[in-house]
């Protein structure tokens, strides 16, 4: 579980869509199929033929498969309790991504308080451990049939018992850090400083992983120690990142869209070919997107993602309007909104961009680009 307003617009290029439950995306990163591999491999190559000897290996890599997909669509659920208990508070959820390291579902905002903060985390490992109950329950049923059978669904239980007891782990942004953080947030009534500490304990805990694996490489289990040591790399990655995202809303509070917006835009007209599009803006301003405009009224947005899957032929013969995302209202945004809340709004659409309108009319543009070089120089600037 995961909330990153900086990646928004970065999301999806790397990943596949599978489909969506809820209105929530889920969707496939390519790393996810190395993981994939591997614990298919591990089943069929190593699990299964040491405590079920004897059967033959396409039975083993059939067995192994099944069970695998069982566990990603494991993981799958873990995210989705998370994910529905958010959107039961009124958080927005985007999108659920699976990737080398399970699966992350993207929260359009912090919980507004510890008590749902405490609830949506919670919910995980209390589906791991019912997902664990019910497959063992599965495995006693099936107890009398095929014993690969029997163990495949023994694996399951043990799979998500292990799930749900490493989430428990009181390390940001691990789910049991963040039932941490709520209850510290509950006594300090400090969100940032809630944050802070349970960010250094997910740090110091994923240092120990990676120090784990380095022993573990030397006594010469080499694969399980590497693998620990990415993943202590990773946690320690998120938990660094989770805080500065914190540290980003402070530094953002109190400030406007009209402060800090775009005031001179550079628009596009709707029957530019979108050849044109490519020499005469992208090449010359360096800008990523445009407004679309027709006799000065809004008409949509365009970006490099909407052209740059487009043949050499499409380019020649489409116009920027045939292109162009349909401005709707959750592109537009008032210029006395929040800074904060665009963010939150750019992560809810997944958008890099939104325009600034007065009634009707455009007066500026908010860029997520825009937005990371002020952080920059803020941050420079209180250094």
């Amino acid at each position: 579980m995961k909330t990153d307003v900086q990646s928004a617009a970065r999301r999806g290029r790397r990943s596949i869509k599978l489909f969506k439950v809820r209105g929530i995306q889920i969707n496939l990163d390519f790393s996810w199929f190395i993981v994939f591999a591997l614990v298919l491999w591990s089943l069929s190559a190593g699990y299964l033929p040491h405590v079920f000897p004897g059967s033959s290996r396409p039975i083993y890599w059939t067995a192994g498969l099944f069970a695998t997909l069982l566990f990603f669509f494991s993981i799958i659920a873990h995210e989705l309790c998370h994910s529905m208990m958010a959107l039961r508070l009124g958080i927005k959820i985007p999108e659920i991504n699976l990737f080398i390291f399970g699966g992350v579902a993207r929260l359009s905002e912090e919980a507004a308080n510890p008590k749902d903060e405490f609830k949506i985390a919670a919910v995980g490992p209390l589906s791991s451990f019912a997902l664990a109950a019910v497959f063992w329950g599965i495995r006693n049923v099936v107890e009398a049939g095929p014993a690969i059978i029997v163990e495949v669904f023994g694996y399951l239980a043990w799979a998500n018992f292990a799930l749900a007891v490493f989430n428990l782990i009181p390390g940001f942004p691990l789910d049991g850090g963040r039932i941490f953080r709520a209850l510290w947030w509950w006594k300090s009534g400090s969100m940032a400083r809630a944050t802070k500490i349970a960010s250094d304990i997910g740090k110091g805990f994923a240092i120990a992983l990676m120090v784990l694996g380095g022993l573990q490489m030397l006594s010469g289990a080499v694969i399980g120690g590497v693998w620990l040591i990415f993943i202590g790399m990773f946690l320690k990655g998120m938990a660094e990142v989770s805080y500065q995202e914190i540290a980003i809303r402070q530094s953002l509070e109190g400030m406007r869209v009209r402060d800090i917006m775009i005031k001179d835009v550079v628009t596009a007209p709707s029957d530019l070919p979108l050849k044109r599009l490519i020499s005469d803006y992208f090449l010359r301003y360096g800008f990523r997107g445009f407004p679309v405009t027709d006799d000065g009224r809004v008409l949509g947005l365009v970006s490099l993602g909407n052209i740059k899957d487009l043949s050499e032929e499409e380019q020649r013969t489409k116009t920027v309007g045939q292109a162009m995302t349909p401005v709707t209202p959750e592109l537009i945004i008032p210029p006395e909104t929040q800074v904060t809340e665009a963010l939150k709004q750019m992560a809810q659409e997944n958008t890099g961009r939104l325009l600034v309108m007065d009634k009707d009319r455009m007066i500026g543009m908010i860029t997520q680009t825009g937005l990371l070089r002020l952080l920059e120089m803020k941050r420079a600037l209180e250094t």
